[in-house]
């Protein structure tokens, strides 16, 4: 989905200068899924991660596969990775992860729950040098959180979390995963990052799949309560908050103004490749949806060939943005935007080239803007 990291560039952009054949861009970013369980049970998980409080019996990603990708993604032209999950401070190995990361001079960029972050792991993790983290909140109170997450106590765990992160120098980004059940929570969500010294807020909408599927259809928010809410975002809420506010909806419907701003936030698909607990390499964590968006082994496979060679990627390349279809097709932001999220597409679709479902019902509900179309 899209992420948090796609602004940053390659040490190494050029692709001449990592001697890379003619079409094949740099992989600047590796999303390591290096936890395949969790320690709580979200109801709009797209990830659908095993349950287990404590870890036990779960599935993680192994530390030689980690460091073997690091290894072989570098002269490729990485530059960062992001460690998600499932819940990747539940790794038995997770500080280990980090200090490889750490070691071979990357960004680090961490998506957590945040209940399992104290002090000692903050200090660690500042000490590090990670770069960026993420803390999931779902709600101003604890009884809207912890009914999406499924357990008693995550809500007071997680601000104790970012209280930790606060303590240890870190300006964490809260991100809530808007629905019918928290939505009119959006103003005391964003005072709530700014109480704790959060540095940013993200709003997501509930995507449609794994568990979200089912949560989407019973829960999700129609795409007209999406559009009002952003614009209550950018007209009430930005204006008077003292931190950004992120909400995600696909450049289309950004003002001119934020056009300008750098930190775009959108999923440079063609520049990332997904790491799975299992030591699958994925076009993002979608593989584990979607097997036929795994283009190997990290253990068996090199990194090189897969990346240069693998017909999947090589499709991809080909087809996003060049032959897009309907609406993604028309828009004059297809070549930055780049279908918005092509997992989603092609989990809904079966392809590449499918409309990012969202714009194509603003579309047909009139809410898509006319000035972002090219003129026929």
């Amino acid at each position: 989905m899209p992420g948090d990291d796609t602004n940053v560039q390659s040490r190494n952009s050029d692709a001449r200068e990592l001697n890379l054949p003619q079409g094949v861009p740099p992989l600047t970013s590796l999303y390591l899924y290096i936890a395949g369980t969790c320690n709580l049970a979200c109801l709009h998980c797209w990830i659908t991660p095993g349950f287990s409080p404590d870890g036990n019996g779960g599935q993680f990603l192994k530390l030689e596969y980690v460091e073997k990708a690091i290894r072989e993604a570098i002269p490729l032209g990485l530059n960062s990775v992001k460690l998600t999950g499932g819940e990747p401070a539940l790794h038995p190995r997770f500080r280990e992860i980090v200090s490889s990361a750490s070691k071979a001079n990357l960004r680090i960029n961490i998506e957590t729950n945040g209940t399992l972050i104290n002090e000692d792991l903050a200090n660690f993790l500042s000490i590090k040098s990670v770069s960026f983290v993420s803390v999931s909140i779902d709600g101003s109170t604890a009884k809207v959180h912890d009914g999406l997450r499924m357990v008693e106590g995550s809500h007071r765990q997680a601000l104790e979390g970012i209280k930790a992160l606060v303590k240890a120098g870190f300006s964490p980004q809260l991100i809530c995963t808007l629905h019918q059940g928290n939505a009119f929570q959006l103003l005391e969500v964003v005072n709530l990052a700014e109480s704790l010294g959060c540095g940013s807020v993200k709003f997501n909408h509930v995507q449609r799949i794994g568990r979200g599927e089912r949560f989407a259809i019973e829960n999700g928010l129609e795409i007209t309560e999406i559009v009002q809410l952003y614009q209550r975002v950018e007209d009430e809420l930005q204006p008077k908050s003292r931190i950004p506010i992120f909400f995600a909806v696909p450049i289309a419907f950004f003002p001119i103004q934020k056009l300008l701003d750098d930190s775009l936030n959108r999923c440079n698909v063609k520049n990332i490749l997904g790491l799975l607990a299992s030591g699958e390499l994925s076009m993002c964590g979608i593989g584990v949806n979607v097997p036929e968006l795994i283009y190997g082994h990290i253990e068996t496979d090199n990194l090189r060939e897969v990346w240069i060679r693998h017909p999947g990627l090589i499709k991809l390349r080909e087809q996003v943005p060049a032959q897009f279809e309907g609406i993604c097709a028309q828009c004059l932001h297809r070549k930055i935007c780049l279908g918005y999220c092509i997992a989603q597409n092609y989990h809904t679709s079966g392809k590449l080239t499918a409309p990012f479902n969202f714009c194509e019902n603003a579309a047909e509900l009139g809410l898509f803007p006319h000035s972002r179309l090219f003129k026929n």
